[in-house]
């Protein structure tokens, strides 16, 4: 697809061609008119010469006949009514005419011939055709580098946008740019807004780091107190409710730390079917992660990764898959992917577009969940340098994929020191 550098100059390479076209029809046309204009007074100065002759000696001068046979009838009528006249005759042999009447009813007339390519006529139209195309060529290379300015300052603000929203604050310098023209001032007014968001994301995300240790004391109190309570069934509710509470507080402070871009993974060389299925072995039975089926397909591959961080994605993974799907859960490791599919309704259609958002579940109640765990679970594969994507599978289910870096795509600076294959627990 072409871009706006490309149609700037064809643009303006058209308009000039354009333009140079209507100038040379213009200026050849002109000439022509010109040159027909000289010809007929050349031969009106030479038949008022040819009349002062015949009527001194009564003789014709060179060129002058009397009532001559070919004369154009156009002329012969003007001539007829009394006038004089020029006249240029087409077809085989054009000529150009002039004639007057001399009394006793004759004509005195002279041509000479008239070529329809005149040499001069000729030289002009190259010379125009040469011009033309120096012009247009000189003005597409002049638009090309003015259009390339143009779409170079475009694609640092497009570039300095893609910062911005990648959450790098200092992209925002690139775009205040001095100038007065259009670009100038998008660059300003895209800045103005990113500064205006990025204060306000700051805001959110500290409020949300100090709700999170506002409410962390006060909660692990309440869970200490539940203990304390007489009855046996105050006491299992108070503690389920006190250990959801907890369990927000933590997810929430983990939003926060990984908005804020504190979180860095600790690579290490692991064989990835054996950690997949150390995650799945003590993944079972806490929050009602149940039946879960794990397949290898293929030869299983060295992933250079944070284990504690894939397992933290997995779980998650595998709870949401187990709360609002249906079994059986399937996981598959290929490669460096991990596929995790179930057999429900599959994800919402805007989760599957646009991604998870905080606390929006798909449950039809509040009471299930808050809807963080995916959510972290893309922070985590982010700081992992892993892409996670979510999507429907065929025959019905929701699918998610975490495709990890293999150990060489990891630069060496970031590699890890192999310490042998490190299995973070054994497969079942």
């Amino acid at each position: 697809m072409m871009g706006i550098r490309g149609r700037i100059a064809i643009a303006i390479s058209f308009v000039t061609a354009l333009a140079v076209v209507v100038l040379g029809v213009a200026v050849h046309h002109i000439s022509g008119l010109e040159r027909d204009r000289q010809a007929r007074a050349n031969q009106d100065g030479l038949l008022s010469s040819a009349l002062q002759v015949y009527q001194r000696d009564g003789t014709l001068a060179l060129g002058a006949q009397l009532d001559d046979a070919a004369l154009p009838f156009p002329l012969s009528q003007a001539v007829a009514k009394g006038q004089s006249g020029t006249y240029l005759s087409g077809g085989d042999d054009p000529r150009v005419w002039a004639a007057t009447p001399v009394g006793d009813d004759k004509v005195l007339s002279i041509s000479a011939s008239f070529p329809a390519a005149d040499p001069l006529q000729t030289a002009l139209d190259r010379a125009l055709v040469v011009a033309g195309a120096a012009t247009v060529a000189l003005m597409a290379v002049v638009a090309w580098f003015v259009a390339q300015s143009l779409s170079r300052r475009l694609r640092l603000s497009a570039a300095a946008a893609r910062r911005i929203a990648a959450g790098e604050p200092q992209g925002a310098d690139a775009l205040q740019t001095e100038g007065r023209d259009e670009v100038a001032e998008l660059g300003r007014s895209v800045h103005h807004m990113a500064t205006s968001l990025a204060a306000k994301v700051a805001t959110e995300r500290q409020f949300t780091a100090d709700v999170a240790h506002e409410l962390r004391t006060p909660v692990a109190g309440l869970v200490a107190s539940a203990e304390l309570l007489p009855h046996p069934r105050a006491v299992e509710m108070v503690r389920e409710r006190a250990q959801t509470m907890r369990a927000l507080v933590e997810d929430l402070l983990e939003v926060s730390r990984l908005d804020a871009g504190v979180e860095s993974a600790h690579l290490d060389e692991v064989e990835l079917p054996s950690l997949v299925h150390g995650i799945v072995k003590r993944a079972r039975g806490q929050r009602g992660v149940d039946d879960v089926a794990v397949e290898v397909v293929g030869e299983g591959r060295i992933v250079a990764t944070d284990a504690r961080r894939v397992e933290r994605i997995l779980v998650n993974i595998l709870a949401n898959a187990a709360k609002h799907g249906r079994p059986p859960i399937e996981i598959t490791v290929e490669g460096t992917r991990i596929v995790v599919r179930d057999h429900g309704d599959g994800f919402p259609p805007g989760l599957v577009d646009q991604g998870p958002r905080r606390f929006r579940t798909a449950a039809p109640e509040r009471g299930t969940g808050h809807g963080l765990g995916l959510t972290i679970a893309v922070g985590q594969a982010a700081v992992l340098g892993a892409r996670l994507e979510f999507g429907e599978a065929e025959g019905g289910g929701a699918t998610a994929v975490l495709d990890l870096p293999e150990a060489e795509d990891v630069p060496e600076e970031e590699r890890p020191v192999c310490r042998g294959a490190a299995v973070t627990a054994p497969g079942p």
